[in-house]
């Protein structure tokens, strides 16, 4: 049974959900019902900035559903590298970005982790 990739494609999506979800509601709602005669004020910039923003939760989500299919079919390690090393770094730019521990850096960390093991361990 492929554990390790079925909780990095739970946590993929949880990820990605809180991060789409929280953005919109936290950050990218509230700055964009404020006043703007300058950069936000045009709606391509905003629709620029909403996109680039949720681009990497579609990211996460998907690599973490790649990873539990290619684990499913018995596919080449490539893919769970790849994802592994894209869930490391994403982890690690939010730490650093933020300068302090992140649920959302410490999950893609622990989906990196989980991907590593589950290439490991099969």
């Amino acid at each position: 049974m492929p554990v390790f990739a079925i909780t990095t494609a739970v946590l993929g999506i949880v990820v990605a959900t809180a991060h789409s979800v929280l953005s919109e509601r936290v950050l990218l709602g509230p700055l964009y019902l404020e006043r703007s005669d300058g950069l936000l004020a045009a709606k391509p910039t905003r629709d620029i900035i909403r996109a680039v923003f949720h681009m990497p939760s579609l990211a996460w989500a998907g690599l973490a559903i790649a990873v539990l299919l290619n684990r499913m079919q018995d596919g080449s390690d490539l893919l769970p590298i790849t994802a592994a090393v894209i869930f490391a770094l994403s982890g690690i730019g939010n730490l650093v970005a933020l300068r302090r521990p992140h649920p959302g850096g410490l999950i893609l960390l622990a989906m990196a982790s989980l991907t590593i093991a589950d290439i490991l361990m099969n």
